[in-house]
């Protein structure tokens, strides 16, 4: 059991939709003493971590997340039942399986994760190369102190 798994979505050789992958290194500096708290790198195979997923009571998911927004706008999402089930189009097709499909098969497993949170940066582009623009560069150092903040926060609720 985890009491907060955070994870750490993209593709590293399309640009800007690499940034979950490279916030999670860094969460993972942060946070590799804490034994209540596990960081995992899952790229874009989400699905292979659905076990991972129902041991969490807490799952903190980064993400680009294009919208249409401008470029480096941050995103915090609390992802309540509602907005999981608004959104749920279970495994109509295997190979589009996205963060609502693995929390929904986790909850359905074992009844976890309880909160979801889902952290985002719009992206500038994405197209090929294994870079991250100037815009998401500057936005994934702010929002790092967000989810930072927010773990911190959720760790002494479970103290009290």
């Amino acid at each position: 059991m985890y009491k907060i798994l955070i994870i750490g979505m993209g593709n590293l050789l399309m640009s800007d939709d690499g940034l979950g992958v490279l916030a999670i290194k860094e969460l993972h500096k942060r946070y590799k003493q804490q034994a209540e708290i596990c960081c995992l790198e899952i790229g874009t195979s989400i699905l292979n971590y659905v076990t991972d997923i129902g041991k969490a009571e807490t799952l903190i998911a980064i993400d680009a997340i294009a919208v249409g927004n401008r470029p480096g706008t941050i995103y915090r999402i609390y992802a309540n039942d509602a907005y999981l089930t608004d959104r749920k189009c279970f495994f109509m097709d295997i190979h589009v399986a996205g963060i609502h499909e693995a929390i929904a098969l986790s909850r359905e497993l074992t009844g976890l994760p309880s909160k979801v949170f889902i952290y985002g940066i719009e992206p500038h582009t994405l197209k090929e190369g294994f870079f991250i623009s100037n815009e998401v560069k500057t936005s994934l150092k702010k929002l790092l102190d967000i989810v930072q903040r927010d773990i911190d926060s959720i760790l002494k609720k479970e103290i009290r």
